[in-house]
């Protein structure tokens, strides 16, 4: 098992940086002028084109591919960070921002999506061909029809409508500290009012709970259609009818002899719906203004812009390929969790 981990993550390494070197050679290809981003050129600008090419030297803009990604590269392997933007400011400092907010919905959405379609698609195993049922299948159908930006919007709209759940924006969850800047405070009578900084693990889920809804939402159909047929295809099975015969309670078959295995293609599920959970995460911080790392590669790409941060671009394209690979290292420990043959076959030979 050991080496198969070693394996696993030396791959992985190598897939980081060759993703990051063709985006680095695909956005080079792009027709733009990087040092717009400094120097704030446009229609009516006066910058000479002397000016352009100081700005373009001091990027290091006008240097070679490889040479623009070996330096990126060394800083990360020497420093351990992705350094200076062309127009952003530091890489790092916006990543450190905007990370925390991806994560948050990428990961709660996550468990909650695990944490509904597993007692419904067992419920409507169990349940087979009754109302109950065939409720949960017309809802499965119903939200495969679809987008997240339609359910995040309608489920925006109808909470914060009632004032149960904040519209938008997003709540640190460690308590915040320190106060409030002087132009944000309100005041009433000259005075300013008493105002709580918005932190803590009850305030960032309050202002999660929506985004984290709807992204169970969007993926619940297809989970719960799999976990039931996987079920319903383990009922008949004659270790679970041996089981039943020896007396084991029916509780006891459904979650050790029935659901566990039930769940093993779950896990493959999720390793290859990553790619589309991490697209419906940057779609739910546009709808509940999170100014996460979608937002911040969507902010950086050059849309409506003459330019864009291909250093910014990069570093984002790199944590999203990080982000893949070790949920799916996680993926693969998991299902050898669940699956005792699987750790069988990385077993190093006697």
């Amino acid at each position: 098992m050991g080496a198969y981990i070693f394996r696993r993550v030396l791959s992985g390494i190598v897939l980081l940086f060759a993703v990051t070197l063709a985006t680095f050679a695909v956005f080079r290809l792009v027709p733009s002028t990087p040092a717009c981003l400094v120097l704030a050129c446009g229609p009516g600008s006066q910058t000479t084109q002397a000016q352009l090419d100081a700005a373009e030297h001091r990027l290091g803009a006008d240097q070679p591919v490889p040479v623009q990604y070996g330096r990126f590269v060394w800083r990360i392997v020497r420093h351990g960070s992705f350094g200076p933007g062309w127009g952003s400011g530091s890489i790092d400092r916006a990543v450190r921002a905007g990370l925390p907010k991806t994560v948050s919905i990428l990961v709660g959405g996550l468990v909650f999506l695990l944490l509904l379609a597993i007692p419904l698609g067992a419920l409507s195993a169990v349940r087979a061909q009754t109302l109950v049922d065939r409720a949960v299948l017309v809802g499965a159908l119903f939200g495969i029809a679809l987008h997240p930006f339609v359910v995040g919007y309608l489920l925006k709209t109808f909470f914060s409508d009632l004032h149960l759940t904040p519209p938008e924006g997003y709540c640190h969850l460690m308590p915040a500290h320190g106060f409030i800047p002087v132009d944000q405070q309100i005041f009433v009578n000259g005075h300013p009012l008493a105002q709580r900084v918005c932190g803590g693990p009850i305030g960032w889920a309050h202002h999660l709970i929506l985004p984290w809804l709807t992204f169970a939402l969007f993926f619940l159909p297809l989970y719960v259609r799999m976990i039931r047929a996987q079920m319903l295809e383990r009922l008949d099975d004659q270790h679970v009818v041996t089981a039943r015969a020896k007396g084991a309670s029916e509780l006891r078959v459904l979650r050790s002899h029935v659901l566990r295995p039930a769940l093993m293609p779950l896990a493959t599920m999720i390793g290859m719906d990553l790619g589309a959970a991490l697209t419906a995460v940057i779609y739910l911080e546009t709808i509940f203004s999170f100014q996460g790392i979608g937002a911040l590669m969507l902010g950086n790409a050059g849309a409506g812009q003459a330019t864009y941060d291909l250093p910014m671009i990069a570093a984002i394209f790199f944590l999203v390929a990080a982000s893949v690979i070790v949920l799916n290292l996680l993926v693969d420990l998991l299902y050898a969790w669940l699956d005792p043959t699987i750790r069988g076959l990385h077993a190093k030979p006697a």
